[in-house]
């Protein structure tokens, strides 16, 4: 068994492990864009996790769990989505809610974790992060990085 000199998962056959740079990197880019998020934008991060959570989920690398609505009137819907939104935010977790007809989505970032995503499967999603920033920022991802290091 090949295991990973960083956090101990099983890597074999998972081919080339992550590295601690780049796991890095990827959490100095969210910073970076969180110290550059635009005003008035449609999402107002609450934190550098909430804004990776929202990341994440907006690149499609999330769970997804529907909520049944007895009712599809517009006001029930939204109360509903008000309370389950309350909810989660007691629970201090990061997680989003849409309707959808006459249920809700909630949404959660799937984990980025050492285990859980090896190399190659990181590096996707976090090109995708990354072109999501630069999308919602207007800014390129290596000048947010020039400029916080600066």
């Amino acid at each position: 068994m090949t295991t990973c000199p960083h956090c101990g998962c099983d890597i074999a056959g998972k081919g080339k492990p992550r590295s601690v740079e780049q796991h890095r990197r990827f959490f100095g880019m969210i910073a970076a864009a969180f110290h550059h998020w635009p005003e008035g934008h449609e999402f107002e991060p609450s934190s550098t996790e909430h804004l990776r959570a929202w990341l994440l989920c907006k690149t499609g690398y999330r769970d997804v769990v529907t909520v049944p609505v007895e009712s599809d009137h517009p006001s029930v819907v939204k109360l509903a989505t008000l309370a389950v939104e309350g909810a989660l935010r007691a629970a201090r977790t990061h997680a989003f809610v849409r309707p959808h007809g006459s249920s809700l989505a909630v949404f959660t970032a799937k984990s980025i974790a050492f285990h859980a995503l090896p190399h190659g499967e990181f590096q996707s999603v976090n090109d995708a992060v990354q072109g999501v920033i630069e999308a919602e920022t207007g800014m390129r991802v290596e000048d947010l990085l020039r400029e916080k290091a600066a």
